[in-house]
């Protein structure tokens, strides 16, 4: 059984000219998955962190299962900041170091058992995830800064065969930061929608 681990393909560096303008930045392209972002600020009255949308778009003829039952192990929001430029001049950002060694006997168990979330072929599955902060507000108020977020994490998933390990880890600086400028866009998290909840686990 094979085991993908992959980097993200470099974007060009960020300036004020090239700022990617559509509603969903792609975070990761790997053999299984694609993995986007929305460019928006989400709120739920379940939350009192504001949290980021992300879509897993199944690329591959496969039904691929994917693990979402660790609050820690998904791709999330994991550092902000409000800047003069489209760009972070310091990273003090710190990472939780993604898993090195997977079982892949267990994980294939739960995909034969039917206990992963699964997405169809060419198919797409949206979750919800705060930032684990302590309800700061975050407000753009000047249009000549930018409103900064980070994404990190990790996310296994499988196609019943191979086992894709998505890590943003290792990714360059310019691959894994969402940059949105003023007026930063706010919405409310509809209704049945999936929230990863620390008490999940």
């Amino acid at each position: 059984m094979r085991i993908f681990t992959f980097i993200l393909i470099p974007f060009l560096f960020l300036s004020a000219k090239n700022l990617q303008t559509s509603s969903e930045q792609l975070v990761y392209k790997g053999t299984f998955v694609e993995i986007y972002v929305e460019k928006a600020i989400y709120h739920s009255s379940a939350n009192q962190n504001f949290l980021m949308k992300f879509i897993i778009k199944n690329i591959s003829d496969k039904t691929i299962g994917v693990d979402l039952s660790d609050y820690w192990k998904v791709i999330y929001p994991n550092q902000w900041g409000i800047y003069k430029n489209p760009y972070r001049e310091v990273v003090d950002e710190i990472q939780i170091i993604p898993d090195k060694v997977i079982d892949n006997d267990a994980f294939m168990g739960k995909y034969k058992n039917n206990k992963l979330t699964f997405i169809k072929p060419k198919g797409s599955l949206e979750y919800y995830r705060d930032w684990n902060g302590s309800g700061e507000k975050i407000e753009l108020k000047n249009k000549d800064e930018y409103l900064i977020i980070s994404v990190d994490g990790q996310i296994l998933l499988t196609d019943g065969n191979d086992v894709e390990h998505v890590t943003l880890n290792d990714a360059k600086e310019t691959d894994r930061v969402v940059v949105l400028n003023y007026p930063v866009i706010n919405k409310t998290v509809p209704q049945k929608e999936m929230i990863i909840n620390k008490n999940k686990n």
